[in-house]
């Protein structure tokens, strides 16, 4: 009598607990890297958001710095100061600026009017391709941040007090066009990064420095 080897293979309870095994092995595995993805997509829109952060706050600065005393006429004809914190809008500043470079060599000025204001949650930067504009002049538009719920701006006078405005409602004569602040402050509400505060101080520049070089950078100012 012969006798056989008994052959003996996987039962179907055995492979229904190997497949939920690696069916579970693989789900821990998909949503691993899926979290690593989206960890890695909010990481990427961060830095994003920061980089536009910086240079919007750097490109405001670099504005003030290069500030010169160049009264314009606006599409009315009427004149308008150097540095013009609006009235109407506290979220506008409008100022010339000197060190508009011209790479291509195109027939305009090296000093541009530009125009800082908040548009919904967008915080822009206008400027023209004259100065004195005429009433069809029409302002190119830079998106400089978005996610700006709010921004105020005030202004220190020779005498050490802050303005609400500028030019302040105590001046007269010349310095309506051409007296500049010692300092601007900035208030910015950002949605994600809260409340943002910078204290720039303006360069001394003499009332017949008509759009002249680029003033060198100037001092921190001292916060009050």
């Amino acid at each position: 009598m012969m006798c056989g080897s008994a052959q003996r293979g996987f039962t179907l309870l055995e492979l229904l607990i190997a497949i939920a095994i690696f069916a579970l092995l693989g789900l821990a595995t998909y949503r691993m890297l899926d979290s690593v993805l989206s960890a890695d997509a909010v990481t990427r829109e961060h830095e994003r958001q920061l980089r536009e952060l910086t240079r919007a706050l750097s490109a405001f600065e670099r504005d003030l710095r290069q500030v010169t005393v160049r009264p314009i006429r606006d599409g009315f004809g009427d004149p308008q100061p150097a540095l013009h914190g609006d009235l109407t809008d506290a979220t506008a500043l409008e100022l010339t600026r000197a060190g508009w470079r011209n790479p291509l060599g195109q027939p305009r000025a090296e000093v541009q009017r530009v125009r800082w204001q908040l548009s919904g949650e967008q915080w822009q930067r206008r400027y023209w391709r004259v100065l004195d504009r005429a009433q069809d002049s029409a302002p190119q538009i830079q998106q400089a941040l978005d996610g700006v719920e709010s921004l105020s701006l005030r202004y220190l006078d020779k005498e050490g007090q802050w303005q609400p405005d500028w030019p302040p409602a105590n001046a007269s004569g010349d310095g309506l066009l051409t007296d500049l602040p010692r300092a601007i402050e900035l208030r910015l509400q950002h949605r994600r990064y809260g409340e943002l505060r910078r204290l720039l101080r303006l360069p001394d520049l003499p009332a017949e420095n008509r759009a002249g070089a680029p003033p060198e950078s100037p001092d921190e100012v001292p916060q009050s």
